[in-house]
């Protein structure tokens, strides 16, 4: 077996970015060891930046640890300040859109852990759009139609 293993220190973080001001780097330590199916990805998220666009996994499981920095946390409607060593667990189809500001003065680092699954929907509802994975694609959620094809549906 190949051993896979390497220093956090030497994964080269990239710049990702959304409509501003959501966006910062993020190493990608899963990919990068050649997980399959567990993610864990650095953010690091500069003052006055989101983590992400507010959003909710409809599939995945995902842990959000502050590693350093303070910033707040934005969990449906409530405001939560959070800073080293605060973790927080979101499951498949909670109903409380999530993402982290930077409201501090100094970088804040998140390293998120999730399963990653072929079939995750994310739901990104001030956009207003859900990204559909299999479709590599965001869906306009204005659009969508109800249909009688569901598993739920068929057993009736």
């Amino acid at each position: 077996m190949t051993l896979r293993m390497r220093n956090i220190a030497e994964i080269a973080p990239f710049a990702y970015a959304f409509e501003p001001p959501i966006g910062g780097r993020m190493a990608d330590i899963g990919r990068t060891l050649g997980s399959r199916r567990i993610g864990l990805a650095i953010q690091t998220v500069a003052p006055g930046h989101w983590s992400s666009r507010r959003h909710r996994h409809l599939f995945q499981e995902e842990i959000l640890v502050v590693m350093s920095g303070r910033g707040t946390l934005h969990h449906g409607e409530q405001r939560i300040p959070v800073g080293p060593g605060d973790a927080v667990c979101y499951l498949p189809g909670d109903p409380e859109p999530h993402g982290f500001e930077n409201t501090g003065t100094e970088d804040l680092v998140i390293w998120a852990f999730g399963d990653r699954v072929p079939h995750e929907i994310c739901v990104y509802p001030d956009q207003g759009v859900a990204f559909v994975e299999g479709l590599g694609a965001e869906v306009p959620l204005d659009q969508a139609k109800p249909s009688a094809w569901t598993e739920e549906r068929r057993q009736r």
